[in-house]
């Protein structure tokens, strides 16, 4: 799913810069490395494990759509990414994503997403619970974000309603702490907030547009 664009407030690029140095370069792309050895080392990475106990900055979107779980869960897990998040005038929209496992859609499947300003990360399915919910793993930015976060875990959870779904879309970010947390809060509370909320309308626009029309 969506990844973390670099932040907008060009004084988190120079906080971490100054006060933190240079950040390491995310595995595949030190210089020199082949495109098929690059793939490699994006399928064979360790994925982050998910610290429960760790403090994270989350924000949460939520939406009625017209569609029942049972249907819309599998639909979204398998949706490709650039129709639902194309992105806001502060944050690139996903240009396509690469497919590093034989198959998406269950638990240890992952993927490289590519935004449209050439940054990419990579994601990995943790939880599948058929009409229920779905949670995934983000990490190994190539932007910014990398400065200020280490990981990203997203959530989507489905709850049956009379009419349909009402979804909760959460991203939970695990920062590297002082001094970019102040940062990365107003980051999470503002663009990526509005990023967010951009999705998830997308996201009630494609479903519907996709399993209720009516049969030819």
């Amino acid at each position: 799913m969506p990844r973390l664009a670099a932040p907008s407030v060009t004084l988190l690029s120079l906080a971490c810069g100054v006060l933190l140095g240079a950040c390491a370069t995310p595995v595949g792309y030190a210089s020199g490395t082949s495109v098929a050895e690059r793939d490699s080392l994006h399928r064979s990475t360790v994925a982050p494990t998910v610290e429960s106990e760790a403090p994270f900055i989350a924000h949460t979107v939520e939406a009625d759509i017209a569609v029942p779980p049972s249907r819309l869960l599998p639909w979204l897990v398998n949706v490709p990414l650039e129709r639902i998040l194309l992105g806001t005038e502060k944050l690139a929209g996903i240009e396509r994503t690469d497919a590093l496992s034989p198959s998406w859609g269950s638990p240890g499947a992952r993927r490289r997403v590519v935004l449209r300003d050439g940054n990419t990360s990579l994601e990995e399915l943790l939880v599948v619970e058929d009409e229920r919910r779905f949670q995934y793993v983000v990490w190994n930015f190539t932007n910014e974000a990398r400065r200020a976060v280490q990981y990203a875990v997203g959530e989507f959870r489905f709850t049956p309603t009379a009419t349909g779904t009402h979804l909760s879309w959460t991203y939970r970010f695990r920062g590297n702490g002082w001094p970019t947390e102040g940062f990365l809060e107003d980051f999470v509370a503002e663009d990526f907030a509005g990023y967010m909320q951009v999705g998830i309308r997308h996201i009630q626009a494609e479903a519907e547009r996709d399993l209720t029309a009516p049969p030819n």
